[in-house]
């Protein structure tokens, strides 16, 4: 690493995944609205009803440019007193303390059948012969059921309490992990020692 302070910025790609999948229909989303909107008054049909249009363009746009940022804005990173976990809607900062483990897992391995149903599998799919990192923590840091509501579903490892990262080097996050946590145990036990010394 060039600079010890941060790590790297590793992008959690099923966002980026879902991104990509979102951006061209809502775009042909935004122009068929345009179109409505622009032709409504000829329309018999739509005559009264082009601010439908323009809501359905509008919301349509917001994902778009959501489509946008959502690859960029999604990534972990390990800081010198936290580990970052950075979604669009949310970003967690988990302490080393709270970290058991950083364990590479097959992706698949972390999914029931249920998760791989259709509509599900069309996005997941690349991703399942994977080695993904399972993040083992000692307790979620908030409640469980509010990060299940701004998280998706398949962040949450199946067989222990802690995270599903899907990112393109596991093995380079993984040793990230070992290496930030281990230089956060040994500040504090150095500072803890400097406290006892002062009494």
């Amino acid at each position: 690493m060039a600079k010890e302070s941060t790590g790297k910025k590793f992008p959690l790609l099923i966002y980026r995944r879902w991104g990509k999948m979102l951006r061209l229909p809502s775009l042909l989303i935004v122009v068929a609205c345009g179109v409505a909107w622009r032709f409504a008054p000829d329309i018999p049909l739509l005559a009264d009803r082009d601010w439908v249009a323009i809501v359905i363009g509008l919301v349509s746009a917001l994902i778009f440019v959501y489509s946008l940022t959502a690859r960029r804005m999604a990534f972990v990173q390990c800081r010198p007193n936290y580990f970052k976990i950075r979604t669009p809607t949310t970003t967690l900062r988990i302490s080393y303390r709270r970290i058991l483990q950083a364990r590479p897992v097959l992706f698949r391995s972390q999914l029931s059948s249920s998760d791989l149903k259709r509509t599900r599998r069309r996005l997941l799919e690349p991703f399942l012969g994977r080695t993904i990192v399972v993040l083992e923590l000692k307790k979620f840091p908030g409640s469980e059921r509010r990060l299940r509501r701004s998280l998706p579903w398949y962040m949450f490892a199946s067989d222990v309490t802690g995270f599903v990262l899907v990112i393109e080097d596991w093995m380079a996050l993984s040793q990230q992990i070992v290496s930030f946590s281990d230089r956060f145990t040994t500040r504090h036990l150095e500072r803890e020692r400097a406290e006892k010394r002062l009494w």
